[in-house]
């Protein structure tokens, strides 16, 4: 795991990852604390890269594909922070001699295993939390339930297909890749007994795995930070990337965050970093879903008793407000509760401390994120944790005028 921070204002942003990565040998889990997980993009430009996740793309480890980039491709200034991941993306797609035709099927088979490993997980999750039925029955509902997360955001909104692959690339799929899908869904699913209703939307899922915006397999997240020539203020933009399939790089832009004349500072938490965010929201992430689930299946129950305490009315009427309420009323007391406590942890933790951070130099940047992810490291230690977070803290600080500065690095 890692514990990666940035942290920026007006003046500067500051970058800070752990070292240690996890590594598992049958059983066991073995951690170093030796792994550079942040770079300078290229020598004299206003850029820096993080990894976290998956720590290298098809046996390669990206500290080796980022220095690749900066020695062979020494990009130039560009004008926005996203021409950098735009350069990077495609010169890794150039790299016949990294990911030969001879070993796409085999990285397709990889991340649509991964992706079958999810559907179980899902299946199990749904066992454990009194989903009862025969073991495909199960399996079935959680292949039925991620085929429609594959066609639709939460909210509904259809689910497109992503950018980086051409247009017709589901076609390409379709005939290349016949034979891989058969024999990774035969692997996962030959014990199985489920209908040919599931089997389709297996077909449907081994293709949306690939063109689909949504990374259910293992991923690798690249955080970019720093500043283009036509960018007055520091930028960090973050993308998720699993697998090359077909010599096209399978990535998105998950998040962009720009400092600007409204926002004046900001602190942005990757991967492991639990610690920190109950620090600057004022609970822990897990406490905290775990209160607004409870509190929304106690808002549902109380509605069923408050309705079921009702006196000789019509069934029909009696089920009729039930569902309205179960399906509105619910909804819109478990949100307004969300939004109170959201407004106080704004006001109470998170405010207070990006008014320090607003006005804070360099030297202050780069300690802030670097102490960030120092308590990650401490939760961990003091807890009897594995240690997968920890090691060196390297720390760098990007300004317009000075460019990349190594604040705190490995060896030095």
């Amino acid at each position: 795991m890692t514990s990666e921070i940035v942290v920026m204002n007006q003046r500067a942003i500051a970058l800070a990852a752990d070292s240690a990565v996890t590594l598992i040998d049958g059983g066991k889990i073995i951690v170093r604390n030796d792994q550079k997980k942040l770079f300078n993009l290229a020598e004299g430009l206003p850029v820096g890269v993080m990894f976290f996740g998956v720590a290298d793309l098809m046996g390669h480890p990206w500290d080796v594909l980022v220095e690749t980039y900066r020695t062979r491709v020494a990009p130039k200034p560009m004008s926005h922070l996203g021409d950098y991941p735009a350069s990077l993306f495609a010169h890794l797609e150039s790299l016949d001699a990294f990911f030969p035709a001879s070993r796409h099927k085999d990285e397709y088979k990889r991340l649509l295993a991964s992706v079958h490993r999810f559907i179980f997980r899902y299946a199990y999750y749904l066992q454990e939390t009194g989903v009862e039925g025969p073991d495909e029955a199960i399996l079935e509902r959680a292949i039925e339930n991620v085929w429609k997360r594959y066609q639709a955001y939460p909210d509904g909104r259809p689910r497109p297909d992503l950018a980086c692959f051409p247009p017709d690339f589901a076609a390409v799929l379709e005939r290349d890749y016949a034979d891989a899908m058969c024999e990774v869904n035969g692997y996962s699913f030959s014990a199985f007994s489920i209908d040919l209703e599931a089997r389709k939307r297996l077909h449907d899922i081994a293709i949306w795995c690939v063109i689909k915006d949504l990374f259910l397999e293992d991923v690798t997240g690249l955080v970019f930070g720093g500043y283009g020539t036509a960018q007055p203020y520091p930028v960090v933009t973050t993308y998720t990337v699993s697998a090359m399939v077909g010599g096209h790089l399978k990535r998105a832009c998950m998040e962009q965050t720009v400092i600007d004349g409204d926002m004046h500072a900001a602190i942005s938490l990757y991967a492991d970093s639990e610690a920190t965010y109950a620090f600057l929201r004022g609970i822990d992430i897990e406490l905290e879903s775990r209160i607004y689930g409870v509190f929304h299946v106690a808002a549902g129950e109380l509605v069923d008793k408050v309705v079921g305490s009702f006196g000789d009315i019509d069934p029909a009427q009696r089920e009729s407000i039930r569902r309205t309420a179960q399906a509105e009323h619910v909804p819109q007391a478990v949100e307004t509760c969300y939004e109170a406590i959201g407004a106080y942890q704004q006001t109470a933790y998170i405010d207070p401390v990006l008014a320090v951070v607003e006005i804070s130099a360099r030297a202050d940047l780069a300690e802030t994120a670097r102490d960030l992810v120092a308590l990650n490291i401490f939760k961990k230690r003091i807890t009897a944790q594995d240690p997968t977070v920890g090691g060196a803290i390297d720390v760098a600080v990007i300004s317009r005028d000075a460019g990349f500065t190594w604040w705190k690095r490995q060896g030095a």
